[in-house]
Formats: structure tokens, C-alpha cells, sequence
């Protein structure tokens, strides 16, 4: 096995030490846009929202509070496991700088057996440095290399334990052996560097074209100008957001090309716009299903086609454009092979953002993607909370991750729960289905209100495609394993 070390952790720790920034640490300059908005929450109260829990067509098959520790994150689902991140953050507002990073014994990504879904246990944990989140999990079967054919759980690691800028700090990629799951073992991992937060999201895809598998990242607010930085930029090195990183030999993984619209298109593909506007913020990646193109979510400059048929030589194909009244805040997507549609999330927080700006929360997107260079939307699904015209009560009514199985679309939508969308005519989608767990209480101390402690948060959601039960995790209350009933 393969240890973590200081050489292997931080390879450019004297180049990041070199150059110091010349802003002091802040919530503004430290966190992203997510984070902000909880903290933001954390600081109101709340009495009124949603509490119990509601559903349609769906049926609660089995839950666990996973030890009761709170800010839960994505989940995934492999071989008769779930395995749910852990998410955290400092905070430079005031109070303790770590109080929400996750921490031991709690700390890590949760392995909870399913094989009886009535009755999930947590078995064990991927656990991560202390000072860093474990956030986003994938779990898949090696294909290639010298650990073929065992189970290899990828987690990606930002920083929460203090300042970005401290380059004694674990961040980008660590691989597990989760062959055998209550016993997990710890592989290879790969820096990220100094600094940025690290690896936020990440999915993979086998090439077998090429005999190589690949993890598709992001590395948030990598071309971020910054004060200080050898580059320039918040990534010393001066890459951008997106990495594909070969993890055929999950011993050792090797990034192997870096993309970002400053850097590699000559600047933002569209202007920012709305609430929250940021056109150079790169949040997560969708590869299609040959691994050969990769959708990349980059906020108000849209969903990014890549060419990755050389892994070593990015090349843009398209983006999509938001109108000029739209939000935008392109954050997640799914990509259907065999229609070319492209199923995006908009994580829109702000209900007004503006005169010229559409009201209302985030929603679902359908892209019709059969002209790489020219994608156009054909078609959306919202929520009636996220329209933001009824009295809702608190909550965050926006849409987080979608998963697409088959033609319909399980939506993971924060306080509106689990949405499941028939999207068989994707310019007329559909709700057939919803679950909402109930409220629960953050048992992070100090003692939370607001959102994360008065309201349904659902952070992810999986599909088991051979059972059809669905996986879903909540900030507060835990797994929970559910089944369609229509």
C-alpha cells in the first residue's frame, strides 16, 4: 500500500510557499458558492417550512442516521454498498475556523452495507486527512490495469481545516481498495496543489478504445486571478478547472491534461449573470458514456463540450448559451448517449436576482446536444416550490444532482427532496414521483439553526439499476433507501 507523505501529498510544497497572497483568508476569497449560501442560512431563524416527511409513488424501504454526524454529502451505490461523502468547511466569519470540517471518528466517506435494505449497517469509512472533506465518491469496478477486476472507490478532497493558502493541507485524489468494503484499503492519491480547495466532484469512464480508466474532475476557481501566485492565479501551476486524471494504476494516479476558459478559450464563453455571477467557475464534469467527450458545468458560461478522444489534448467543441434574463449557475449534468440530450442542474439559489432576471430557483434543464457546436434547449422541468411564487417557508428549493436511468430523471432538490422526472418526451417532461424526508436536526456542535437544523436537505441521489431502489442522502438525517411504487 502505497502511504500518504509529505512528498507525495504536496510535491510543489516550496513553490507554494514561496509566493503568500496578499489577501488575508475570508469567507469570500476561502468558500464556495454553496458554502457561502449555508453559512449564510446558519445565521437565520427559522419557524416555519417543511417538517414532516411527504411522498408520491415512492415508499421508504430502509433509513440509517449513520451514526448521527451530519453534513452528509453525494452518495453512491456499488455491489450491495452505499457510500456516502462527508462535506465541510472553515469559517472566517468567527467562532471556531474549523467547527464545520468534519472530524475523527465521524469524519470520511460512510460504507453502509445494503444487502438487506431494510436494515442498512455503516461497516466502515474511507477516511480522509484530518483537515479536508471527503465530498464526492465513485465506486467502480477496475477494467484495466494491475488491480483489474477489483473494486475501486475514487474520493475527491478539499480543504476544510484552515486557509487554502496553507499548503500543508491534503487535496485532490485518493483511491481506495473497497473489494472487500468493511475493509477498505488506502491506494494511491494525487495533489491537486496548492491553491485552490481541491477536488470538488468527479466521475468516471472506462476507454476501451485505449485500455485506460479515467477520472473527469473539477478543481473549482482554478483560474481565479490571485494576488501573490507564481501563475497569477489561485492554481500555482496555472491549469484550469477541469482535470482528467489516468487512474488505470489506482497506485498511482497521473493527471494527464487540464482544461479552463481563460486559459485554453481566451475567456468566459458567456457573461456572468444573475445572483451569483461567475462565468470562470468549473463545478463538476459529465463524460459520456465512451469517455470520449466531457460535459463540464461552468456556471454562467454554460455546459462545456470537450473533446477528449486525446486524453492529453482537450478540445472545445461547444457550450450552451442562457438567455439574458437567466440566472445560469450551470452546476451538474447527465449526459443520454443514445439521444444526445443532455440533462443539466442550475443551482440557483436566489429567488430575485434582479429586474432583468427571470424569478424563481434553479431547475432542470433538457439540451438537445446532436450538434456538439450548437446545443440547444429543448425542454425544463420545475418544481412548483422552485418557481418561487407560493409561501414555501424556509428551504432551499433549488435543484443539486440529477441521475438519469433510462428516460426518467431522479432529481436530488435539497428541501423539495427527491424528484423523479419521465422525461420519455424530453420537451414535455414530467413528475411522476417525489419523496421528501422529514426535517432533522445538524448534530455538528456548536448548536446549528436555519436551514441545515429545520429542513429537508438532500444533497445526491443513485439508482441501483439492477433492484430500482433508490439511494438518496440528506445534510442531516442520513441514508435513505426508497423504492417506486407507481
Amino acid at each position: 500500500m502505497r502511504k500518504l507523505s509529505l512528498a507525495v501529498v504536496l510535491p510543489a510544497a516550496a513553490l507554494a510557499l514561496a509566493a503568500v497572497a496578499l489577501t488575508a483568508p475570508s469567507n469570500k476569497n476561502e468558500l464556495l458558492k454553496d458554502e457561502r449560501h449555508f453559512l449564510q442560512q446558519m445565521n437565520k431563524t427559522y419557524t416555519g417550512g417543511q417538517k414532516a416527511a411527504r411522498m408520491r409513488n415512492m415508499a421508504v424501504v430502509g433509513h440509517t442516521d449513520l451514526g448521527g454526524r451530519g453534513f452528509n454529502a453525494d452518495v453512491w451505490f456499488h455491489e450491495g454498498y452505499a457510500y456516502v461523502g462527508h462535506w465541510g468547511f472553515s469559517d472566517w466569519s468567527k467562532g471556531s475556523k474549523t467547527r464545520f470540517c468534519p472530524s475523527p471518528p465521524k469524519n470520511g466517506v460512510a460504507v453502509v452495507r445494503a444487502t438487506n435494505p431494510a436494515a442498512p449497517v455503516m461497516v466502515s469509512r474511507l477516511v480522509n486527512p484530518n483537515g479536508t472533506s471527503a465530498e464526492d465518491v465513485t465506486v467502480f469496478e477496475a477494467k484495466y490495469g494491475p488491480l483489474a477486476g477489483r473494486d475501486i472507490a475514487a474520493v475527491g478532497l478539499q480543504v476544510c481545516g484552515g486557509s487554502r493558502l496553507d499548503a500543508g493541507f491534503a487535496r485532490g485524489l485518493l483511491l481506495f481498495d473497497v473489494s472487500t468494503p468493511a475493509n477498505p484499503v488506502r491506494l494511491g492519491f494525487l495533489s491537486t496543489g496548492c491553491c485552490t480547495r481541491g477536488l470538488h466532484e468527479l466521475e468516471f469512464e472506462h476507454r476501451d478504445d485505449l485500455g485506460r480508466t479515467f477520472v473527469y474532475a473539477s478543481v473549482p476557481s482554478s483560474e481565479v486571478e490571485e494576488a501573490g501566485s507564481p501563475s497569477g492565479f489561485r492554481d500555482r501551476q496555472g491549469r484550469g478547472d477541469f482535470r482528467l486524471i489516468d487512474v488505470t494504476n489506482p497506485t498511482a494516479p497521473v493527471e494527464v491534461s487540464d482544461w479552463g476558459v481563460v486559459h485554453d478559450a481566451g475567456g468566459p464563453l458567456n457573461p456572468g449573470q444573475g445572483c451569483d455571477a461567475d462565468p470562470i467557475f468549473g463545478h463538476s464534469v459529465e463524460p459520456s458514456g465512451d469517455g470520449r467527450l466531457a460535459f463540464v458545468a461552468y456556471w454562467d458560461s454554460g455546459f462545456v463540450a470537450l473533446d477528449v478522444t486525446n486524453p492529453a489534448s482537450p478540445v472545445l467543441r461547444g457550450h450552451t448559451v442562457y438567455g439574458t434574463d437567466e440566472d445560469g449557475d450551470g452546476h451538474s449534468s447527465m449526459y443520454d448517449d443514445a439521444r444526445r440530450l443532455l440533462f443539466s442542474a442550475d443551482e440557483d439559489f436566489g429567488k430575485n436576482c434582479g429586474p432583468a432576471i427571470e424569478p424563481g430557483y434553479g431547475y432542470l434543464r433538457i439540451w438537445d446536444y446532436s450538434n456538439l457546436a450548437a446545443p440547444v434547449q429543448i425542454g425544463e422541468y420545475r418544481t412548483p416550490n422552485s418557481r418561487g411564487t407560493n409561501p414555501i417557508g424556509s428551504g432551499d428549493y433549488t435543484i443539486h444532482n440529477p441521475m438519469l436511468m433510462g428516460t426518467d430523471v431522479y432529481i436530488s432538490w435539497y428541501s423539495d427532496g427527491v424528484r423523479v422526472v419521465d422525461a420519455s418526451d424530453p420537451t414535455r417532461p414530467r413528475e411522476v414521483a417525489f419523496f421528501v424526508p422529514p426535517a432533522g436536526q445538524n448534530p455538528v456542535k456548536p448548536s446549528q439553526r436555519g436551514t441545515l437544523s429545520q429542513t429537508p436537505q438532500v444533497w445526491g441521489v443513485f439508482v441501483d439499476e439492477a433492484s430500482g431502489l433508490v439511494y438518496a442522502s440528506d445534510m442531516n438525517t442520513g441514508l435513505w433507501i426508497l423504492r417506486r411504487t407507481d
